[in-house]
């Protein structure tokens, strides 16, 4: 879904790669990455900036420093003080903060910004453990080695709904490695996490007309776990970059990114693969390869072979070296997903189905209220709407809530919808405020 650089990681560093098994879960550093920091008012366009637009800007970046190294002092109360001050100097411009594309471009990337920073905060909040990042097991996958000893004895067992399995060695070497090697806990993992994701995934995915084996892509694009980013920007179970996950509908602004929620982006998915498949005469294998470089890289890869098929690119080296591993990875891992008994393993524990109910929100509402409201912990919701970027419910949106609490969170919903907006009828993007002691 993304190109993907294999050099060291911004966010997980060499220790990663040296304890492959144990590193499941890691925390972001206190520091933004590369691409993401503000640079020196450069705004994009023809022209410079008129003078209102970098006033503006350089008043909101002075208070985005000072939340910055907040941050870095560990006081997070001053931090979301001053990231609010920051978005708020421009909402409430007289011109509105899209008056002027240059003005427009610095919003979005300092939403971007304070979301970064604001993850980090609450990863250290009780009880937000499950929405920290993840790394991305494609992004681990550098360097596999398997000896020969261990490639000889691995047999491909199992069949698949979209294609025959072929026994190359690059499935074998793979085979070899997740049931093995290393990479026997990224299948562990990824097992047990599709719990909650599977029936609904091969249900959006039937709907849409796409094999159902597919939805296992989510097991090597993210182990199934909606908060996975890659270096790249890619992001969530089915790790779509922005531009892609915009071209196929998912909304990502200043209060929620689909790409990190649940149906919005596996249905995204499902219908990205079938339009590859039609664009490449129905060969799901190099749709699967699309997915993962472009379909133009594959395009490219075709009109310089004689051969149409993927394992001929593969073998040619005309696709990048991660997408030549990338189908070997997925077809490994749906073998593996559909037969674990077959390979070795045996009564992994899968987490319960996801269960919902489904409320509209008709007015913008604050999470921690309406959850406090319905007598639930406010990261409860949160976990069943993991596409929210903040504690902040937009208008038209809708609502998951746990089995059994429809009652109390509806209760709660219409009281705050039942409160008058500001005269104005704007609503500010601001991160949750925590109440001091």
């Amino acid at each position: 879904m993304k190109f993907r650089s294999f050099g060291i990681t911004w966010w997980l560093g060499v220790a990663l790669f040296t304890g492959l098994a144990a590193a499941q879960e890691t925390a972001l550093p206190a520091a933004p990455p590369r691409d993401l920091v503000f640079p020196g008012m450069n705004l994009p366009g023809d022209e410079p900036p008129p003078e209102w637009v970098r006033t503006l800007t350089e008043r909101a970046e002075n208070y985005f420093v000072l939340g910055a190294r907040a941050f870095d002092a560990n006081r997070s109360e001053s931090a979301r003080e001053y990231f609010n001050l920051a978005v708020d100097v421009l909402l409430e411009s007289p011109a509105g903060a899209r008056a002027h594309p240059a003005l427009n471009a610095y919003y979005r990337q300092l939403i971007e910004r304070i979301r970064y920073y604001d993850l980090q905060m609450q990863q250290t909040e009780v009880g937000w453990g499950e929405q920290r990042f993840t790394p991305s097991p494609l992004d681990l996958l550098r360097d596999v080695v398997v000896s020969d000893a261990d490639l000889a004895e691995v047999e491909v067992r199992g069949e698949l709904d979209f294609t025959a399995v072929a026994a190359t060695p690059e499935v074998r070497r793979f085979l070899a490695y997740f049931t093995r090697g290393a990479g026997r806990a990224t299948i562990i993992n990824g097992l047990r996490r599709s719990g909650r994701y599977l029936d609904l995934a091969r249900r959006i995915f039937a709907e849409e007309g796409v094999p159902q084996d597919l939805v296992w892509l989510a097991q090597a694009e993210s182990g199934w776990s909606p908060g996975a980013l890659s270096p790249a920007a890619a992001y969530g179970i089915w790790q779509f970059i922005p531009s892609t996950g915009a071209r196929f509908g998912l909304v990502q602004n200043a209060w929620i990114d689909e790409r990190g929620g649940i149906e919005q982006p596996t249905r995204a998915a499902a219908r990205y693969l079938k339009w590859l498949n039609r664009r490449f005469n129905g060969d799901w294998l190099l749709a699967m390869a699309a997915y993962n470089c472009g379909e133009g890289n594959v395009e490219r890869a075709l009109a310089r072979s004689r051969y149409q098929d993927f394992w001929s690119l593969q073998r040619q080296g005309l696709l990048p070296r991660e997408t030549q591993n990338y189908v070997p990875i997925i077809l490994s891992m749906i073998l593996i997903a559909k037969h674990p008994e077959l390979y070795g393993f045996h009564n992994v524990p899968r987490e319960a189905p996801l269960r919902y109910d489904v409320l509209p929100v008709t007015s913008t509402v604050d999470l921690r209220t309406v959850a406090t409201q319905a007598g639930l912990a406010p990261e409860v919701i949160r976990s069943y709407n993991p596409e929210l970027l903040t504690y902040t419910v937009p208008a038209n949106y809708r609502l998951r809530v746990p089995p059994g609490a429809r009652s109390g969170v509806q209760t709660a919903l219409l009281a705050l919808q039942a409160t008058p907006q500001r005269p104005d009828g704007t609503v500010r993007t601001r991160l949750a405020r925590r109440k001091r002691p």
